[in-house]
């Protein structure tokens, strides 16, 4: 084989687990998160039980920023 047979191999093989991650699921935005607490309390949940296959995932980056956003949100208040 040659080198950029090879090479187009390991890219291809790369890319196809790209798409594992996610395993389907509709990509939710922080806004959404923030409009429905129970799911961001599931999705919380799944990205903590499970951070080596979904922390980068989509969903937990966005769940992960939504959380962030509540906290702000309950200090700011807090100090009111």
């Amino acid at each position: 084989m040659t080198r950029l047979t090879i090479l187009l191999m390991a890219v291809a093989a790369a890319l196809a687990g790209c798409n594992d991650a996610d395993k389907g699921e509709q990509t939710r935005s922080v806004g959404w998160f923030l409009d429905h607490r129970d799911e961001l309390a599931v999705a919380l949940k799944g990205c903590s039980d499970n951070p080596g296959e979904l922390q980068m995932t989509p969903n937990c980056i966005n769940a992960n920023e939504a959380r962030n956003q509540v906290t702000v949100q309950e200090m700011e208040n807090a100090l009111k």
